[in-house]
């Protein structure tokens, strides 16, 4: 009985022997635990050195007017393809894709020997007709000078004058052939009806043109219309004149401050939408037709915080502002941004009204520095 008991007992110090190391290694692990937790509470640190210079702003809510954004395209104000009443061989192309013209300028030159001789032949009608018309104006005079004599019946006299009637109206019908007939002889000439740039050419030398067939385009690009499909919802309030933000990604136009040219008055019966226009100077060729444009239509101002795009901290896809704590120091800290207008743009979180932020971040600001307000 008594060996049992000792049995027993040293079995149960091997035991407490074994869980020993065990234990310990639980505990150590329990207080490497403990510690990490407690570090996790500790004060973030500061970078070391003096005070940074830098402005700094209180956030500060202010209108912002809500906009409706809807994809436009740029278009020229005017675009024509000319062409000709003509049929005929095409002799001359004097310009191509690219070419700036003026007014008035010619394109091309369609074979005109044909109405160049009808021209010939009207104007020699009108020398004939012009000197019957002199002819019977001369018997008329003599008819009345033998009438006033006695020499002469008033049939005679009226007879004149029937003749001078006919052959004045026969001379202002030549000269009206030679008009017809010039007008003929300039069509051979394709002219510019306005002026602009040729943005597509669609004839060669020795192509047959015919009546009606365009064989140029031009476009008018000084001004350039920007046209949109607008929703019937977001009508309200607009009309010509309005003012409107056009933004123009690919000419690098990020915002361009336009007026509403025109609304117009029916509804595509589709799409339950109305067109718009906004017409915007293009006199240094910025805009090219064809263009891909946002058109910001505006809508009802709410107060929202801003602030200028010198004030963000971009690193990657992460977009943050320094905001400044009652001990001055800055604290990187990211925030989610809306819509960006004139420089300035909308902050939808992270940021609150009345937090002070710094303005412009100098170089070298980091997360946890003192900042001397300037």
């Amino acid at each position: 009985m008594r060996r049992d008991t000792q049995g027993e007992l040293e079995m149960m110090r091997r035991a407490a022997d074994l869980k020993r190391p065990i234990l310990a290694a639980a505990a150590a692990v329990a207080l490497l635990a403990l510690t990490s937790c407690g570090g996790s509470h500790e004060p973030q640190r500061r970078a070391e050195g003096p005070a940074m210079p830098a402005p700094v702003a209180t956030a500060q809510a202010a209108p912002w007017p809500s906009a409706l954004e809807v994809t436009a395209s740029v278009n020229p104000f005017r675009r024509a393809a000319p062409g000709t009443i003509l049929m005929g061989r095409v002799d001359q192309v004097l310009h191509r894709e690219g070419d700036r013209v003026g007014a008035g300028a010619s394109l091309a030159r369609v074979e005109n020997r044909e109405v160049a001789a009808r021209l010939a032949q009207a104007e020699a009608n009108v020398a004939a007709a012009r000197a019957m018309e002199e002819n019977a104006r001369l018997m008329k005079e003599r008819m009345e000078r033998l009438f006033e004599r006695q020499a002469a019946t008033q049939k005679n006299v009226d007879d004149a004058r029937a003749g001078y009637e006919a052959a004045a109206a026969g001379l202002r019908a030549a000269e009206e052939g030679v008009l017809a007939a010039r007008m003929y002889v300039a069509y051979a000439d394709v002219a510019a009806p306005f002026a602009g740039v040729v943005v597509e050419k669609r004839v060669e030398v020795g192509d047959t043109a015919a009546p009606g067939m365009p064989l140029f385009v031009v476009e008018d690009t000084s001004r350039m219309k920007v046209e949109a499909q607008v929703p019937e919802s977001a009508l309200r309030g607009l009309a010509a004149g309005s003012p409107v933000e056009v933004v123009v990604d690919a000419a690098g136009v990020a915002s361009r401050a336009g007026t509403l040219a025109e609304v117009l008055p029916a509804a595509d019966p589709r799409s339950r939408t109305f067109a718009v226009r906004v017409v915007l100077d293009n006199a240094d060729g910025t805009l090219r037709s064809g263009m891909f444009a946002r058109l910001r239509l505006p809508g009802e101002a709410k107060d929202r915080i801003a602030v200028a795009e010198d004030a963000l901290v971009r690193r990657g896809p992460l977009t943050g502002v320094f905001v400044v704590d009652e001990g001055g120091i800055a604290r990187l800290r990211w925030i989610t941004t809306g819509e960006t207008r004139g420089g300035r743009i909308e902050v939808l979180t992270g940021l609150a009204e009345g937090e002070r932020f710094v303005t412009a971040p100098p170089a070298g600001l980091e997360d946890g520095r003192r900042v001397e307000v300037r």
